[in-house]
């Protein structure tokens, strides 16, 4: 009873989140942004910004942060693949780029800084728009595996990120933003940044654009399972904890001042990998984007930035892992699936002739060595090629549906029920012995002459039955049954010989 009631409880408690969840979709404020193109692009003008200063946050020197976490939304924003969005995505480049200008005192007027704005956004959003038609090509391929998609989406990840990387500090030095010689020095934390940002965000980004639109992300196929879906009662334990290690590894190397001690943060790939497959995706990514803006935010106020690429690397690394960690519980599946596809007679769900063969001598073995009874019936449909040739062969599927479906009501939950070819059955009956397996086969033969498939047609069957003796293997024992089929044929059928 006591179980009955927190069963009760948290049931309730998931069904008023989703409930909260679904009543913020359907809110008048959401969907009146959705629906206006004008509103859209000043809503993602105003959160690119907000995300841009994210970056701004965990800046250690000119034009470079521990991440870019903008990279990561105008690839989700150009994944979905709306030209739309281009008008919020270019006023944000010059935006930025003018209170740039500002901060770092640069020797340019506002029209100039507008100028290499706009080329900054050709620069940031051509790049990401090639890394997502890339990704959409990838994911609409029909071979194409969750997996597969992982590895894409890296690979386009570090490509993308690395031609944002060399076109947006060609334009930078171009424009006078920066000397020439600050380049060759900026580019490696430039592109790590910019790749985190997009390998950490970009997913997240997709989950919350998939939510709110949930047409926006079709393009992407199936394989793409990022939606909104419940937390499990431990997760923010499980956050907790993966932020407290996170602290404390960082502040080791802040007290230590070892580069040896900074590289301890890539022990926290562990934890992530047991929210990964323990937790839905959408909160793998919120958890990853979470840590992934605390070790940013901590670089900058521990002072560590002479162990910035290592904690760059490690924010790759970690999402990079979560993201396989998510493909996993689809790789089980997909295992699962196929292993159920090879296992079981796709008309009448009766186990397949390898699958019952395999457990029938694994089950003579054991029952051998329990000194254990074990029977098996082999029972065919009377006149079946009658019922397909006057009755069609849909009414013949139907039947051998209908004669399993008695079958496997007349049988234990340890017993198998196997369709060895057509309309041939067998029945393995472990701890059974003859006389007990007579009367199974005479309660289905009973059953099923009683029944009417349709309410119509009467369906018969015959059966042969053989138990284990000394010495036997499971031909040995099939062939007697079999042979006792062949003699409830000859006498007249609908019987058990």
């Amino acid at each position: 009873m006591k179980h009955d009631r927190v069963l009760a409880a948290s049931l309730a408690g998931e069904s008023k989140r989703d409930g909260a969840w679904r009543r913020f979709q359907k809110s008048p404020l959401p969907g009146a942004v959705m629906a206006s193109p004008v509103w859209r692009n000043v809503a993602l003008l105003v959160l690119w910004v907000l995300v841009w200063q994210l970056g701004k946050l965990v800046e250690y020197t000119e034009h470079a942060s521990v991440w870019f976490p903008v990279a990561g939304l105008t690839f989700a924003v150009l994944l979905a693949g709306s030209a739309r969005a281009l008008p919020a995505l270019f006023g944000g480049c010059v935006l930025v780029t003018i209170w740039t200008g500002h901060q770092y005192r640069l020797a340019l007027g506002d029209l100039e800084l507008a100028y290499a704005g706009l080329l900054f956004g050709c620069a940031h959003i051509g790049a990401y728009a090639l890394g997502a038609r890339a990704l959409r090509a990838l994911a609409k391929r029909d071979s194409g595996t969750l997996p597969e998609l992982v590895v894409g989406f890296l690979v386009i990840a570090a490509l993308s990120a690395l031609l944002a990387t060399a076109s947006v500090l060609w334009v930078l030095v171009a424009t006078r933003m920066m000397p020439m010689h600050e380049v060759n020095a900026a580019w490696l934390p430039f592109w790590i940044g910019d790749m985190a940002g997009v390998i950490v965000l970009a997913p997240f980004f997709i989950a919350v654009l998939g939510a709110l639109r949930p047409g926006a992300m079709a393009r992407l196929g199936a394989s793409v399972q990022l939606n909104h879906q419940q937390a499990t009662p431990r997760f923010k334990y499980k956050l907790l904890l993966n932020l407290l290690l996170l602290a404390a590894s960082m502040w080791l190397a802040h007290a230590t001042r070892s580069p040896n001690s900074a590289f301890a943060i890539f022990f926290l790939v562990i934890p992530y990998m047991w929210i990964a497959c323990t937790e839905s995706a959408f909160f793998n990514l919120l958890g990853v984007a979470l840590g992934s803006f605390m070790i940013a935010l901590l670089v900058h106020a521990l002072g560590l930035k002479e162990f910035v690429m290592v904690y760059q690397f490690a924010i790759n690394v970690i999402a990079a892992n979560t993201l396989f960690g998510l493909a996993l519980p689809t790789l089980i599946a997909d295992n699962i699936k196929l292993r159920r596809v090879a296992d079981t007679d796709a008309l009448t769900q009766a186990a397949s002739r390898d699958c019952f063969e395999q457990r029938a001598q694994l089950d003579i073995i054991r029952c051998r060595q329990q000194h254990q009874a074990l029977a098996l019936i082999v029972f065919d449909i009377d006149r079946f090629k009658r019922i397909n040739d006057r009755l069609g062969h849909a009414l013949g599927d139907r039947a051998l549906k209908h004669v399993c479906l008695i079958a496997q009501q007349a049988l234990r939950p340890g017993d198998l029920l196997g369709r060895f070819g057509g309309d041939e059955f067998v029945a393995l009956l472990p701890g059974n012995d003859h006389a007990a397996a007579s009367l199974i086969a005479e309660r289905i033969r009973v059953h099923l002459h009683e029944s009417k498939l349709d309410g119509e047609h009467t369906v018969t069957a015959s059966f042969g039955i053989a138990d284990m003796r000394d010495l036997d293997t499971y031909e040995t024992i099939f062939a007697r049954a079999d042979q006792a089929l062949y003699k409830a044929k000859q006498a007249g059928r609908n019987q058990v010989a």
